[in-house]
């Protein structure tokens, strides 16, 4: 007779029905058959090992890689449980780990969270043994395959933690596995697993994706979703560390609550940051990709990605956490032809040459077994070498066992015949994930098909189309105002900017002049609403920037150090400043300076043994012979006509300008 499993549910946590796919999850759990759960973000993962864990005799463990967020995960189980629940990891000195594990022997504790590194701790494992584990659960599972997403050279080691531990029931969890993945997930795991496969279409959620140009385009959009979003809280998740930092300063001086989140931060401000979050406080956190992991925040109204993620499971996990209690929520990717270029020079960058696993290889050789990462790591500055390590393990080179303190154990075996073979073929297997995982997120936004239909698709699921909350299915209105049109260029470019930074109520810093300038939404509160803000909107930023830099150092632009340590740029109006000009046309080219000009430049590139254009390019050689140049600070106001040239060229062209 099959235990009622609804009761335990109502008492421990208060629900009436489990959502799909938890209950057999659960029942596998206490029955003792291994399971692997493939279940999307928000369909309540957690309370299945949670609630097995409560109704099985011996105790659990849990191994996740969110060591800074275990504590967090403790705390904010239900009051029984959490009564019977603990964390080890490496925060935590030896007596009070060993005092913890003491509790879990003695049947007070019934619940243990670890990170999977912990088991290469013979003496971890061996208490562990003595107490007897019954269930061990995998979170984020997915990392044990190399050629999964997000792969964790640590979790190649659970299986032989399971030999270790005496073969306890086996729970694998994760939203992000495609069938070959899960396959792979058994065979690296030593176990077959049943499979618990829910759907990992999420009819709450809204996919869209937006084709944006420039960094403007992805602030400009981003800051009128923010503006349409009511209620709720929003995730923006940048690539880099100084664009969540720059996004989010924008975002404040746009009036939003926003704070910024990345590795760099301190601890302190890590904590901060989140708990401001889940509280409410701040109502957006521009973060790179480890934000959000194992925070039960279910209100988030809005998950925006601003650049491509590593991979179409990636994507999926990211805006996965929002709408977690169900109620419709966006997400929303900014998609750019010059993002998809990087992704896929950056996807290819990250496998590692021939030579790197070579050095290791050596490194290991020429030491006792053990070796410290930290000194494989100026063998491979750019690289984590556990992952390397794993990589010759997975070619059968080498074994790593349990660790000694920091120190990795690694035995070299017998090198077989077709050693070098092996590396190649492992080598150029990543290089094909790696390009065809980036090739997957860019055909995913590129391809007019509906998101849920093709995210249903590439996780082994059919869904038949139309799903009504996409951009394919049910395109948004647009949001966006009427674009103003650019006003005209001002005849003189330099004066005007210098009367506009004269005219400012507040001085400002060169990046934000130009901004300012350009009229970006980068631009501060105060030069949004000056008569400087959108002047040279019809210029490109870089032109702007040339321009402010010719002031500066014509010495009509000064810059100056506030009282608080700003630097900031201030106007000389008795300075003589450089007539600038934003463009010339055909009516303003002298014919006369331009073939003097067009015959020192071939004489000169035959010198050189150049082509022509690389002297002067044919657009230089126009606005020169437009602009008709007197001086090296006029010279320089000319496009394409950097330092570089001014060295070389300088005195030859004022002379063939002015020998008329």
């Amino acid at each position: 007779m099959k235990q009622v499993l609804t009761t335990p549910l109502r008492e421990l946590f208060g629900f009436e029905a489990f959502r799909p796919g938890q209950e057999d999850v659960v029942r596998a759990a206490i029955e003792g058959r291994d399971t692997l759960a493939l279940m999307p973000t928000g369909s309540g993962k957690s309370l299945t090992y949670q609630l097995a864990a409560m109704l099985r005799r011996e105790p659990t463990l849990v191994l996740s890689p969110l060591i800074a967020l275990m504590k967090d995960q403790v705390d904010k189980l239900p009051p029984q449980i959490a009564a019977t629940a603990t964390f080890v990891n490496s925060s935590l000195s030896v007596e009070e780990s060993a005092a913890r594990l003491d509790k879990v022997a003695s049947g007070e504790t019934r619940l243990v969270y670890a990170a999977p590194e912990r088991l290469r701790q013979a003496r971890f494992v061996e208490m562990l043994r003595t107490i007897g584990i019954g269930l061990v659960v995998v979170d984020e599972v997915h990392c044990v395959s190399m050629w999964g997403h997000d792969f964790r050279p640590d979790y190649l080691f659970i299986r032989r933690g399971l030999e270790e531990l005496g073969g306890p029931t086996l729970l694998g969890m994760t939203a992000t596995a495609t069938p070959e993945i899960a396959r792979e997930i058994g065979v690296a795991l030593g176990r077959r697993p049943e499979v618990v496969h829910t759907s990992v279409v999420r009819p709450n959620l809204r996919y869209d994706v937006a084709r944006v140009a420039n960094a403007e385009d992805r602030l400009q959009i981003l800051v009128e979703r923010l503006r349409d979003l009511r209620g709720g809280s929003a995730i923006v998740y940048a690539r880099s560390r100084r664009s969540t930092e720059e996004v989010a300063r924008v975002l404040r001086g746009h009036g939003f609550r926003a704070e910024h989140y990345h590795a760099g931060l301190e601890p302190e401000e890590r904590t901060r940051v989140q708990d401001d979050f889940v509280a409410g406080r701040v109502q957006t956190v521009v973060a790179t990709t480890a934000f959000g992991m194992g925070i039960d925040k279910p209100d988030v109204r809005l998950v925006c990605l601003v650049n491509y993620p590593d991979s179409l499971e990636g994507y999926v996990q990211m805006v996965g956490r929002a709408g977690r209690d169900g109620v419709p929520s966006e997400t929303l990717l900014l998609a750019s032809p010059s993002d998809a270029v990087a992704l896929r020079r950056f996807a290819v960058s990250d496998v590692p040459a021939p030579s790197e696993l070579r050095a290791i290889y050596r490194a290991l050789r020429d030491t006792d077994r053990s070796i410290d990462p930290a000194e494989l790591n100026a063998l491979v500055p750019e690289r984590d070498p556990r992952v390397l390590v794993g990589m010759l393990e997975q070619a059968g080179l080498v074994r790593r066992g349990f660790d000694d303190g920091r120190r990795m154990n690694v035995e070299l075996l017998a090198v077989p015949d077709d050693a070098a073979p092996r590396v190649e073929a492992l080598l150029d297997r990543a290089r094909l994930v790696a390009e065809s995982r980036a090739d997957r997120i860019i055909a995913f936004s590129e391809t007019r098909a509906c998101r849920h239909a093709q995210v249903a698709e590439h996780f082994g699921e059919q869904f038949v189309p139309p799903c009504g909350t996409c951009d394919v299915c049910a395109p948004l209105a647009s949001t966006s105002d009427a674009i103003t049109p650019a006003p005209p260029m001002p005849e003189d470019v330099g004066e005007a900017i210098v009367e506009a930074v004269a005219g400012l109520r507040w001085p400002i810093g060169r990046r934000s002049l130009v901004a300012t300038l350009c009229g970006s939404l980068k631009a501060p509160p105060s030069a949004r609403s000056s008569l400087a803000y959108r002047l040279l909107a019809a210029a490109t930023e870089a032109d702007v920037k040339r321009w402010v830099q010719l002031l500066e150092r014509a010495g009509a632009l000064v810059e100056q150090t506030t009282d608080d340590g700003f630097r900031v740029l201030t106007a000389d109006l008795a300075v003589p400043r450089p007539t600038i000009r934003a463009a010339v046309t055909a009516d303003d080219v002298d014919e006369g300076v331009a073939t003097r000009l067009r015959t020192w430049r071939l004489e000169r590139s035959r010198a050189d043994g150049v082509p022509a254009y690389v002297v002067l390019h044919d657009s230089t050689l126009q606005e020169l012979a437009a602009i008709r140049p007197q001086t090296h600070g006029e010279l320089a106001g000319v496009k394409g006509f950097g330092p570089v040239k001014l060295e070389r060229y300088a005195e030859d062209v004022l002379a063939a300008i002015d020998s008329g």
